[in-house]
């Protein structure tokens, strides 16, 4: 692996830690791949919008889990995209993925990425990170020079998770300092404070 590689990955996680992700992703089944790559990606989002929001105090999170609003890959995306927290681009190559995921899952021969409308769509979610440095370097580096549509889907899963990694890394967490109260000030005590 190129030091170059090495010094915008360590930001994200350990070398290792993604040298493991990357060797099982790249050889699972398309459908494998397919599957695992947007469990991982809507867990991501999970922990963005659990290390953003504020702290739930009852233990149990009635926002993200379960049968909540928040609980689907979908909801997940959407919210993070409204709180501002990736962008509409960001969104967009998201929803490409679940597309893809439900596609997959509703499949019942074996199912490839190199087939028909899998085939547009990879293209798609790929054509943003045509040019980037990222791409070329997670091909070489961890696809062995890959260029098939299975390997460039796995490369944009991984892009996408590391930059997740980064977005939660160095997110901050709401706060309720402004949040409104329940009932407006008593104006006797807003008068002695100034």
């Amino acid at each position: 692996m190129s030091k170059k590689t090495q010094e915008k990955l360590r930001h994200h996680r350990t070398i290792e830690e993604f040298q493991t992700f990357a060797n099982e992703f790249k050889s699972e089944s398309d459908r494998a791949a397919v599957i695992l790559g947007t469990a991982q990606l809507d867990l991501l989002l999970f922990q963005l919008l659990d290390s953003t929001l504020l702290p739930v105090t009852n233990g149990k999170d009635e926002l993200l889990e379960g049968d909540s609003p928040l609980a689907t890959f979908s909801a997940r995306i959407n919210a993070c995209y409204r709180l501002g927290l990736i962008e509409a681009e960001f969104a967009r190559a998201l929803h490409l993925v679940r597309r893809i995921r439900n596609s997959f899952a509703h499949e019942v021969s074996s199912a490839t990425l190199d087939a028909g409308a899998h085939r547009d769509r990879v293209r798609e979610l790929v054509a943003p990170f045509a040019g980037n440095w990222g791409l070329r370097e997670m091909l070489e580096q961890f696809f062995d020079n890959d260029e098939s549509t299975g390997a460039r889907f796995r490369a944009c899963i991984a892009l996408m998770s590391i930059r997740l990694d980064s977005v939660i890394q160095d997110s901050k967490r709401f706060s309720d300092e402004h949040a409104a109260t329940m009932l407006p000030p008593d104006p006797d005590e807003t008068d002695t404070a100034e």
